[in-house]
C-alpha cells in the first residue's frame, strides 16, 4: 500500500474521484456544504503497487483544514486506504502547525462517519434544514 502527495498526472483521476464521491453523496439525505476558494489545497492519492485506488483533497485556511473529499473505489474499500490517507493527512497537518481539522459526512453515510471517527473527528454540530 502507498500514500503520496498527488502530482499533476493524478489530476484527472482526482476529478473522477470527486465526481464519483458527489454521485455517492446524492444517495444520502442532506448535502455537502461548499467551501471557500481561498487557502492552500493539499491532494493525496493512495493505492496498491502503482495503481491509484483512492484520493483525498483538503483545503487549509487560517489553521483550519477542511477535508473536501475522500474517495476509495468500491472494490478497494475496507482494506485501509481511507485510513492511510487520513493518517498521512493528520501527520502533515501536525507538522504544519494546523490546529483544527474538519470534514462532512452525510446522514446515513456510516462508512464515512466511521472513517472520520476512527481518527478522532467527531460530530460537533448537527445542521438541519429544509428546501422551500
Amino acid at each position: 500500500m502507498f500514500v503520496r502527495v498527488a502530482t499533476d498526472a493524478d489530476a484527472r483521476l482526482i476529478t473522477e474521484h470527486q465526481e464519483a464521491s458527489s454521485t455517492e453523496a446524492s444517495l444520502y439525505r442532506g448535502r455537502i456544504r461548499s467551501s471557500t476558494d481561498g487557502g492552500v489545497v493539499l491532494a493525496y492519492v493512495a493505492g496498491f503497487g502503482s495503481t491509484v485506488m483512492a484520493s483525498m483533497t483538503v483545503r487549509i485556511e487560517s489553521n483550519v483544514a477542511t477535508i473536501q473529499h475522500v474517495y476509495v473505489v468500491p472494490e478497494s474499500r475496507e482494506v485501509g486506504l481511507g485510513d492511510a490517507l487520513i493518517q498521512t493527512l493528520l501527520s502533515e497537518l501536525h507538522a504544519r502547525g494546523v490546529t483544527t481539522v474538519e470534514a462532512q459526512a452525510l446522514p446515513g453515510d456510516r462508512g464515512m462517519k466511521n472513517l472520520f471517527e476512527r481518527h478522532g473527528l467527531i460530530a460537533q454540530t448537527i445542521l438541519v434544514g429544509k428546501s422551500l
